[in-house]
């Protein structure tokens, strides 16, 4: 109090506001995330063009020459791009009575797959994830499925260590990537693309024969078999897919075009193998027994 009895009042100073944080940095991640969100807001359903039935017909033969029979069997496919736009192979696979899983970065593509889901002859389990990451146990799978998928992203290499992870002892992946040596050099056509920003699957590595079976093999799996698609130029299979999407004429003209290469594609395995994606087949090693156990080893379907 102050001499006339009246409470004394004091100004208080008051803090200062903080200053907002700054928005945290993009993670890398998330900028591939946003750009293939882009990418798949950009493109129409091409199932129908002449190419991509080409290219459904070879994934089939494909798989049916390197996995076998797949009644009965858990089979994981990494990327929901064909099912969302392309060739639905997963639909043709639980179709054949696979369980099938599917997964994809983009929440575009795996609701666009999801939405195509219908026309599935059976159910299909899509869900958006990370290939880097594959949330599932160990050992969950009979079989995986990627074809035209790593070579999107820098850990590749990881991919091919989760994807022996969750493969059980025994199991099968067949891993599709472009072809540095393809016949019609798609790799230098993709390259030119990319530098003038006309390719939006860009980046997009290209492998040789022994580093794809090199990266395998470190990752733990044995390539039992060497394969590959797609024996056609690149230029015609984006020519058809642009025709197609804008309805332009020249489109009629695509079937006379894919013939040929159809024709020899399928009725000899060796263009395969100079094809635009290059395949192998890599298998889990069979858990070792134990000593003393004298079960016969589980029979396993053709290679």
């Amino acid at each position: 109090m102050n001499g006339s009895g009246v409470m004394a009042t004091h100004r208080v100073a008051e803090a200062p506001l903080p200053l907002p944080l700054p928005a945290p940095a993009p993670t890398r991640r998330g900028v591939e995330r946003r750009r293939w969100e882009r990418v798949a807001g950009s493109f129409r359903d091409f199932y129908e063009a002449p190419t991509t039935q080409y290219y459904r017909r070879c994934e089939i033969a494909l798989i049916g020459r390197l996995l076998g029979p797949l009644a009965g069997r858990r089979v994981l496919k990494l990327d929901l791009w064909n099912e969302a736009f392309n060739t639905r192979i997963l639909h043709w696979m639980a179709g054949e009575g696979a369980e099938v899983y599917g997964m994809d970065l983009s929440q575009r593509v795996t609701i666009t797959a999801r939405g195509n889901s219908s026309r599935s002859p059976a159910p299909l389990r899509l869900l958006s994830a990370d290939i880097r990451e594959l949330p599932f146990a160990d050992g969950f799978f009979d079989a995986v499925y990627t074809m035209g998928t790593i070579e999107h992203i820098a850990e590749y290499r990881h991919t091919l260590c989760e994807i022996r992870r969750v493969l059980r002892p025994g199991g099968r992946a067949i891993v599709g990537v472009p072809h540095r040596w393809n016949l019609f050099l798609r790799p230098l056509l993709v390259a030119c693309l990319e530098r003038f920003g006309l390719y939006p699957y860009a980046p997009e590595k290209s492998f040789g024969a022994r580093e794809l079976r090199r990266d395998l093999e470190a990752a733990g799996l044995a390539v039992t078999a060497r394969s590959g698609i797609l024996t056609l130029p690149g230029l015609l299979r984006m020519a058809d897919v642009f025709c197609f999407n804008r309805g332009i004429v020249l489109r009629r003209l695509s079937p006379l075009m894919v013939a040929p290469f159809q024709y020899a594609e399928t009725r000899w395995r060796w263009p395969g193998r100079f094809g635009y994606l290059m395949a192998m087949l890599g298998e889990r090693p069979a858990a070792p027994r134990a000593a003393g156990d004298a079960r016969p080893p589980q029979a396993e379907g053709p290679p």
